[in-house]
């Protein structure tokens, strides 16, 4: 049985939605596969494809599990003639499914607009006669009836709604907002998924792709997943004190002050930036290879280093081994996986 994922807008959690149900299914003893039928691509491996193959431990190629890739979406308009995108992915999928219980498709996120998108996740979902989960980010002005009327045209296929996001301090309000516009459309509701910081972070990998900085020391430490940025010597109190107040950071500091540098390293910090391309003392470089903190050196002046740090953050993926733990976790507390599995025949 296939089971379809969509999202309403991009980034809302459909790799992460795919690699947590098909952990689900896997230490529920059944045989899960994963595909990314449509990939709209110029060039180049699909990363959340290459993740979803490490995590759940697939045999098929990264090309296997992305079949079709398409250079834009007008090609997609082209394929959607006549019914042959469905074709299609049904050959593909006929391929994966062989020896499996269930395969988990990662859709489209960009239904909002309708159009090609939408089309094509309907003709996909019809030729697998699959089951779909619409995946919703959460927002303060969403416009509902909109999500109402995308989840309405899968009709019966549609198992229901996840909303991620939900700032934590809001989830009971939340639920009887989204309950009270979903239950009297006959749309499940399958869980809400907590705002999490640690989702949102990004591994010392990416900043230093971002920054396209040196790393000086400890490169094993690049996998360390950054949940703050904190930049030193441009307050009052650059000391220790100051870089306490925030874990799991990366301290962004001019190259010339060894000072901050060392007051940084003496908290927890995963990842220590140099500016303006001065490399770090002796003492500095020695302590943090002590620590195993990654160090790295930007060319960039201070201000300029942090706002593309910033820009990392804001197109940070799911793909980090300590976020699918995480989510896995959530998952477990706050989803309704025994609906998933009885819509996927799998009950019991």
């Amino acid at each position: 049985m296939a089971l379809y994922v969509a999202s309403w807008g991009m980034a809302a959690g459909k790799t992460a939605l795919c690699a947590t149900i098909g952990r689900w299914l896997q230490r529920s003893g059944r045989k899960t596969g994963y595909l990314k039928p449509v990939v709209i691509v110029n060039g180049g491996v699909d990363k959340d494809v290459q993740f979803l193959k490490q995590a759940l431990v697939l045999g098929e190629s990264v090309e296997a599990l992305s079949p079709l890739r398409l250079s834009n979406w007008q090609s997609l308009k082209t394929e959607l003639s006549g019914g042959a995108l469905g074709a299609k992915v049904k050959q593909s999928y006929d391929n994966v499914i062989q020896g499996k219980d269930a395969v988990l498709l990662e859709g489209f996120g960009d239904l909002t607009e309708g159009g090609h998108g939408a089309d094509a996740a309907l003709q996909i979902v019809e030729a697998l006669n699959a089951r779909v989960v619409l995946v919703v980010a959460y927002a303060i002005d969403l416009p509902w009836d909109s999500i109402v009327s995308s989840a309405q045209r899968f009709g019966q296929h549609l198992l229901g709604i996840v909303i991620s996001m939900v700032p934590r301090n809001k989830m009971e309000s939340v639920q009887a907002e989204v309950a009270s516009r979903l239950n009297q459309k006959g749309i499940k509701i399958l869980g809400l998924v907590p705002d999490e910081r640690l989702l949102f972070g990004v591994s010392v990998a990416e900043i230093a792709e971002q920054l396209q900085a040196d790393i000086l020391c400890c490169p094993d430490g690049s996998t360390q997943l950054v949940e703050n940025v904190m930049m030193g010597a441009l307050t009052p109190d650059s000391g220790e004190e100051y870089f306490k107040r925030k874990t799991a950071k990366a301290v962004v500091v001019r190259g010339e002050r060894p000072d901050m540098q060392l007051a940084a390293l003496s908290t927890p910090t995963k990842c220590l930036i140099l500016t303006g391309g001065v490399a770090p003392i002796p003492q500095v470089l020695g302590w943090a290879e002590d620590k195993g903190v990654t160090i790295l050196l930007a060319k960039q002046d201070t201000l300029s280093t942090v706002a593309e740090v910033e820009k990392a953050f804001t197109q940070a993926r799911f793909r980090h081994p300590k976020k699918l733990d995480r989510m896995e976790r959530l998952l477990n507390e706050r989803f309704d996986l025994q609906s998933i599995g009885q819509g996927l025949g799998l009950a019991g």
